[in-house]
């Protein structure tokens, strides 16, 4: 509730440069997400090494375990980005996160370091409900599109980080040192984000009057789910965060075990296909959305759709390509297109809701994108390399890989279904008021 307790100030008083501020510094909060989320991939070998821990465990670790109870706080953290100072929550929350990673660098076990992780999962959980319902307060619907792949391509950058960087200490400093290295620079950015931005007002950026409270609740989580659109924007985003967590999650051991490198050199190549692919993905995809969009709005879940469709035979390059460079490529190619499906479907959401149920509708993707996507990505590949151990050695990240990829033609099919009831559902919500 925007009362004055809430440090929201006037329209008038958002130019251009304050709003771009704003945005970078979520961009930035986007990259120390990425960065804590994604540093233990690199160092999964050494952990599992020193605890003692079967690839299974491990999937768990970077998986389920944190998924579920990243996917248990996104309710209610949602639900405080429709009704509390964003700001606020935003600070707060990466405070912590950047806090629970730093711990992680002192666990002496295996259970304390999944107990850190849960820490980072609960405080990460309400990043994505509060910065996107700032960033579409923001921009309006033109620059929408741009906006979220903007920030997506930030977060990106930051999966890159913390493969180069977190390969790089790992083998310099130790995967101790690299948890606390890249979880202090947040502690800082928390303060910043306190101290110099301002709370901007729901709904700045629309052009119809919003409502003044948010609706209870349960109206907020029935109206969503009456809208068949979003419910298959949901599949599609929940899907290809399965193949795109799992990917990310193995895809380091993978080249460690099948090409042969180092953690630093899996870290810097496949940290290369990230940034190529991800962001160049993000960043195109943004600009082809937002361009084609105002023609018609399906063409934002028509961009997403087909963009992962055409992302599927680079993922079976990638995994079967003989040399390390070229599998590095098609992995690039493959992220590339594989991101189409986000930010997209990211600006549709925003859309598709008015500001006060902004957080719960992202919530509800970010339920699902977790709990499938990064609960079940990385530990599905992971249950499979150990079943496929026995046979293939070494090489069963390989097989695992190969199936989990060709899942993405589900995230293709569901996005371009949702075209089917896109305008009805944005209809019944802007009609009125």
């Amino acid at each position: 509730m925007n009362n004055h307790h809430s440090p929201v100030t006037a329209v008038s008083d958002w130019s251009p440069g304050k709003r771009h501020y704003t945005f970078a510094l979520l961009c930035v909060v986007w990259v120390m997400s990425l960065v804590d989320r994604q540093i233990i991939a690199i160092v999964l070998e050494p952990i599992k090494q020193e605890f003692q821990a079967s690839d299974t465990a491990m999937g768990l670790l970077t998986g389920l375990v944190f998924a579920g109870f990243y996917t248990l706080a996104s309710v209610p953290l949602g639900r405080w980005a429709d009704v509390g100072v964003r700001r606020t929550i935003v600070a707060a929350i990466l405070g912590f996160w950047s806090f629970m990673t730093c711990l992680g660098g002192v666990a002496q076990s295996y259970l304390q370091l999944a107990l850190t992780r849960v820490g980072v999962a609960i405080g990460e959980a309400g990043a994505s409900p509060a910065a996107q319902s700032m960033v579409a307060d923001l921009y309006p619907l033109a620059q929408r599109g741009r906006a979220l792949a903007t920030m997506s391509a930030f977060g990106s950058l930051g999966i890159f980080f913390s493969l180069f960087l977190g390969g790089w200490l790992s083998d310099t400093v130790g995967w101790r040192m690299a948890f606390i290295l890249v979880g202090l620079p947040g502690l800082l950015v928390a303060v910043l984000i306190r101290l110099t931005v301002d709370e901007p007002p729901r709904g700045m950026s629309d052009t119809v009057r919003q409502d003044a409270a948010p609706p209870a609740l349960g109206e907020a989580l029935k109206y969503l789910w009456s809208m068949k659109s979003y419910r298959l924007i949901v599949v599609a985003v929940a899907v290809g965060g399965l193949v795109g967590f799992g990917t990310l999650g193995w895809a380091p051991a993978f080249f460690m075990r099948v090409h042969q490198m180092s953690a630093s050199e899996a870290g810097l190549w496949f940290g290369i296909s990230v940034m190529f692919g991800l962001i160049g993905g993000n960043l195109f995809v943004g600009w082809l959305s937002d361009r084609l969009g105002k023609r018609d709005i399906r063409w934002y879940m028509r961009v997403s759709g087909g963009g992962a469709l055409c992302a599927t035979p680079f993922g079976i390059l990638a995994a079967w390509w003989p040399t390390a460079p070229g599998s590095v490529t098609m992995f690039a190619l493959y992220l590339f297109f594989l991101v189409f499906h986000l930010p997209p479907a990211q600006a549709m959401v925003q859309t598709l809701v008015r500001s006060r149920m902004r957080g719960m509708a992202v919530t509800g993707v970010v339920f699902c994108q977790n709990l499938i996507g990064a609960g079940l990505g990385p530990l599905i590949i992971g249950v499979l390399n150990d079943l496929f151990a026995s046979r293939y050695g070494a090489y069963a990240t390989r097989y695992s890989l190969s199936v989990t990829l060709t899942l993405v033609v589900v995230t293709g099919i569901a996005g371009l279904t949702a075209n089917r009831w896109l305008i009805q559902d944005h209809r019944r919500t802007w009609q009125t008021g």
